[in-house]
């Protein structure tokens, strides 16, 4: 009995010792084996934290994009059509499919209102009279971004652009800009020897940032194929001004340019109606706020009409 007894307690220790080794070589198993896919996990991660850094830069229809490696041998730059999905990938939102028009090149007329409301200058600021038919405003809107409202077809549209207005002036003068600030005329007709200048403009350029509200319709159509309209503000921060007078002295062709402040007021805003189809929208600017900072110079009012050649 106690010899039987001892060889089943023998038996069932093999038994055990055997069932611990294999489970003992199992789990070993599956830590090696485990072990490349942890390590290629690890890998994997250190390939996203070192993957290759990718700029786009978009024009119109058009995308740059750069791709740089590791090193400046693994660099690639692709030109390609710009896909519109409705979603800005740089900062991850979706539009919604609307696609506002903004980014363009904008040619127009400019003048200015006088404080009655009137086109042109009274009478005390005559010398700030314009040739209407040469005073043109050139504007490049280089940046812009469109937020979808409601579906796709309303909603806001903001960017950035460069505002170049250009006032010819209609009489023999420039400006010139006094010691207190104070704009007065410089006549060139009451000289020694007078001068017939021609040509006399003063020209401001300004950063300008909109917030526009375009509505598109009908809905059915393509949003290339839609009518719009639109309307919002356009804020102004002034980079520069200068006059410039081409004049004859002696036979010989002159040209003066004074880079002056003018008294011209630093920051403005003002207030812009679009209607468009296709690549062209008519334009129509008008600023509340005067040309001049107060008590430097007549008060005038700029505004501007004109085309622009939008989504190039």
């Amino acid at each position: 009995m106690r010899n039987n007894f001892l060889i089943k307690i023998k038996f069932m220790k093999s038994i055990i010792t055997s069932y611990l080794s294999v489970k003992v070589m199992l789990l070993v198993t599956a830590v090696l084996f485990s072990f490349p896919v942890v390590y290629s996990q690890v890998d994997s991660t250190k390939t996203q934290v070192k993957k290759e850094d990718t700029t786009r830069i978009v024009f119109g229809k058009k995308e740059l994009e750069i791709i740089s490696g590791p090193s400046k041998n693994d660099t690639q730059v692709h030109i390609r059509d710009r896909k519109d999905d409705g979603k800005d990938e740089k900062n991850g939102w979706k539009s919604g499919g609307f696609k506002g028009h903004w980014s363009g090149l904008e040619l127009g007329l400019n003048n200015y209102l006088n404080k009655d409301y009137s086109l042109g200058p009274r009478s005390d600021g005559e010398f700030m009279s314009l040739n209407s038919s040469r005073s043109i405003d050139v504007n490049i809107n280089f940046v812009q971004h469109s937020f979808g409202i409601a579906g796709n077809r309303f909603g806001m549209v903001t960017g950035l652009g460069f505002e170049f207005y250009n006032y010819f002036f209609r009489h023999n003068n420039s400006i010139i800009m006094g010691n207190d600030g104070v704009i007065t005329s410089k006549d060139y007709s009451g000289l020694i020897l007078p001068i017939d200048l021609e040509k006399s403009k003063l020209t401001t350029t300004f950063l300008t940032i909109p917030i526009l509200f375009e509505f598109q319709f009908p809905g059915h159509l393509s949003n290339s194929q839609r009518l719009r309209i639109s309307a919002g503000v356009i804020g102004g921060l002034k980079l520069g001004s200068h006059t410039k007078v081409v004049y004859k002295e002696n036979g010989n062709k002159r040209k003066d340019k004074n880079h002056d402040d003018f008294s011209i007021n630093p920051f403005r805003y003002g207030f812009t109606v679009r209607v468009g189809y296709k690549h062209l929208n008519l334009f129509s600017d008008f600023y509340p706020v005067p040309l001049f900072e107060k008590g430097k110079g007549p008060v005038l009012y700029p505004i501007s009409v004109g085309i622009a050649f939008v989504g190039l």
